[in-house]
């Protein structure tokens, strides 16, 4: 009977001598560890043992040999794979000399998990709230991160419940469900907002688990908490951050979006729907198609250019343009993009759409109002200029009409009649250059554009058409520009201001002795400088801040307008230029800083 005990037996049975040889083992032993009963049997079995567990081996063999009675130790056997078994003993020699009777347990399965669920409770401890009650949700114990998130210590927790940190943020029915579902045998997991001892508030995501005896019944509950505090403060903070950009956003008029550029779809923040009146709808995205198709027929083309432009090779824009929302309303917005990339690929285009309707309307109007005041500055320097002209057109005139007279004289006289020919040809080449110069000045610029442009030619030309004038007062321009610079420009309004400039200054120099005006130009890499400076007395130092003003003028009553200086100014501003004032010398001068077309 005991034979077939120790045959069948899961546990490793043997018995051993003192000479430290196995006499007998079980089946077990070799199913255990993979030796063969003979190869048991053949070695000490301390050869068997790990190294580090050797000594002790020998030290608890050699107790049981001196009498000590049963021994119960664990220790280390070699696999015949080389791995390594835990073994559980419990060992005995009934008299002093005589054979050792032993028992083992493979526990190496039971170790590795013991291990194993050590370290994650180490893990957990130190990084999870935890807490474990009994059946009534009494506190019976908690680790020190609970002790450190609540400001309880270990001694005031215990034997209380969580009504200890209760925060008062949640109703009655919040806990009443937790506690029916947990008391049902189920888990339950959720955000919580406690109070800490210190009177502040902390939030903990918990996950509470029933724990059930042997029977089956709930002995108690075990709670595992993270803090959740940080991320609930940063989820407010960015809430309120979005709802402030959302409120400023909708004052700015000012929506933004961003489109994948691999499907088209598009992103709109709440802002962007309102702009175009686009219905939002929380179930689909809008596609890029869509979106072009809110921009009016001639804007089509410019918008869906500029997108694949920057989706393609990441260029980006910004336009503005007339958009017609989906509700039909045609309005002028303001539009950017740019590439987005991730791993040297663009992936997303991102921008903002504003609603400029009011500003952009503003400006047209305010443009329209300035072609207005530069035709009517156009005018008054035409009117002017009108007597001089009249007079300088009178001169060729005069020639050719006494030339015309006296041409029947020279009949005969070849190389005279050639001469009064020739002289008759100059006063009409001189006639067609005051005529061109005047329909040139003359003209619109409602449908001009901005082209590349020699300065020196536009000086020249605005020299034409101010030398009558400075005839009259006999004043001499002295001329000093480089020849071969370019900028780009409307043609009619830099001549313009350059006209302009020439016309205060003739009248500057008008009543004073040494009547002389200089036209100097610089460059440097980047800009030209063109200075008109006069002989004339200057402008007073208290009316020098005002001379740009809009109607405000030096120039005795009926003299000018006091629109020239101010129309002038917003003309090289819209060159991206700069037109100022200054004094060289004591005398005045006025600087044109325009950029240089490369």
């Amino acid at each position: 009977m005991f034979d077939k005990f120790f045959k069948l037996s899961r546990d490793l049975f043997c018995v051993a001598n003192d000479e430290g040889y196995f006499i007998e083992v079980n089946p077990a032993f070799t199913k255990v560890l993979g030796y063969s009963k003979e190869e048991l049997l053949s070695k000490p079995f301390a050869e068997f043992v790990h190294p580090d567990d050797f000594q002790k081996t020998l030290n608890e063999t050699q107790n049981l040999i001196e009498g000590q009675g049963t021994l119960e130790f664990e220790n280390r056997y070699i696999h015949k794979d080389g791995t390594y078994r835990i073994l559980s003993w419990s060992c005995s020699a009934p008299q002093k000399g005589e054979y050792m009777y032993a028992v083992a347990r493979d526990v190496t399965a039971i170790r590795a998990a013991e291990s194993k669920l050590s370290k994650i409770k180490d893990s957990l401890g130190r990084h999870a709230i935890i807490a474990v009650t009994d059946e009534k949700g009494i506190i019976t114990d908690v680790n020190e991160k609970f002790v450190e998130i609540s400001g309880y210590s270990k001694e005031e927790l215990i034997g209380k419940t969580h009504r200890v940190v209760n925060s008062g943020a949640h109703t009655k029915e919040f806990f009443k469900n937790m506690w029916e579902k947990i008391s049902s045998g189920e888990s339950w997991s959720g955000v919580i907002q406690n109070r800490h001892k210190m009177g502040h508030f902390y939030f903990v995501y918990s996950i509470l688990s029933p724990v059930h005896n042997t029977q089956g019944s709930i002995e108690g509950y075990i709670s595992i908490r993270i803090d959740m505090t940080d991320y609930i403060n940063l989820k407010f903070a960015y809430e309120k951050t979005y709802n402030v950009l959302n409120e400023t956003s909708a004052i700015a008029k000012v929506g933004g979006w961003e489109m994948d550029v691999s499907n088209g779809e598009l992103t709109w923040t709440d802002e962007t729907f309102r702009i175009l009146e686009v219905e939002k709808n929380n179930s689909s995205r809008p596609m890029l198609p869509e979106g072009l198709e809110l921009f009016v027929e001639e804007c089509k083309p410019i918008i869906e250019k500029a997108v694949s432009d920057c989706a393609e090779r990441g260029i980006p824009y910004s336009l503005e343009l007339e958009a017609k929302s989906a509700k039909g309303r045609v309005f002028w917005v303001y539009t950017n993009g740019k590439a987005n990339y991730k791993d040297g690929k663009i992936v997303t285009i991102s921008g903002t759409i504003q609603d400029i309707d009011s500003r952009k309307k503003a400006e047209l109007a305010l443009e329209k109002e300035r072609m207005k005041s530069l035709h009517s500055l156009k005018l008054a320097s035409l009117g002017e200029m009108s007597a001089g002209i009249a007079h300088e057109i009178n001169n060729p005139l005069t020639v050719i009409a006494g030339t015309i007279n006296l041409l029947d004289r020279y009949k005969d006289k070849p190389e005279k009649f050639k001469e009064k020919l020739c002289a008759m040809t100059k006063s009409c080449e001189r006639i067609e250059k005051i005529v061109n110069s005047l329909k040139k000045f003359s003209r619109s610029s409602d449908n001009t554009e901005k082209k590349v442009c020699n300065l020196f030619q536009i000086i020249n030309d605005s020299l034409s058409l101010m030398e009558i004038k400075a005839k009259t007062f006999e004043i001499d321009f002295k001329v000093d520009v480089n020849e071969q610079v370019s900028i780009f420009c409307d043609e009619l309004e830099i001549e313009q201001v350059v006209v302009n400039l020439l016309s205060n200054a003739i009248d500057s120099v008008a009543e004073v002795e040494k009547r002389e005006i200089q036209i100097i130009s610089t460059e440097d890499q980047e800009f030209a400088v063109v200075r008109i400076i006069d002989s004339g007395l200057g402008i007073p130092e208290d009316e020098v801040n005002r001379i740009f003003e809009p109607f405000y003028t030096t120039k005795a009553i009926g003299l000018g307008t006091g629109l020239g200086l101010s129309i002038s100014k917003g003309i090289i501003e819209d060159h991206d230029g700069e037109l100022s004032y200054s004094k060289e010398g004591g005398k005045t001068c006025f600087q044109i800083k325009l950029p240089i077309h490369k």
